[in-house]
């Protein structure tokens, strides 16, 4: 079966207020928005790459669009990466990760775009990272 997938840029879905700091319930409804597009793609995969995202994301606030999301469960198959910078950033989505996997799919996250793309093509878990 052809696997798709729905790459999310951040600045696809992050929006900022005046002061500049991360307007969360706006980037929410673009993020759920953008997912409900993928609906259109059958076997769709979500890839929501935040590497480009100004600022370091807060962990809650990385959770909230996660969760959202998962709010939007019917318009894709069972796997969501998270592909991050190497910093802190990806402490939290690691994080996220954990505490994410639910309602039958699965929350991984990546530093490396190969890999991703790998996880997202394969039929499990993590295990199929190292085969």
């Amino acid at each position: 079966m052809q696997i798709n997938y729905k790459i999310i840029q951040a600045n696809d879905f992050i929006r900022a207020t005046p002061l500049g700091e991360i307007d969360i319930e706006e980037s929410k409804k673009v993020l759920g928005q953008l997912a409900d597009m993928a609906r259109f793609v059958e076997n769709c995969e979500i890839l929501m790459d935040v590497r480009e995202a100004y600022g370091n994301l807060k962990m809650a606030e990385l959770n909230e669009l996660i969760l959202e999301l998962g709010r939007h469960r019917d318009a894709f198959r069972s796997k969501i990466a998270v592909l991050t910078r190497n910093d802190e950033q990806f402490n939290k989505a690691v994080f996220v990760e954990m505490c994410g996997n639910i309602d039958g799919f699965e929350i991984m996250a990546f530093t490396n775009f190969e890999q991703t793309m790998n996880w997202l093509q394969s039929g499990g878990g993590i295990e199929d990272l190292w085969t």
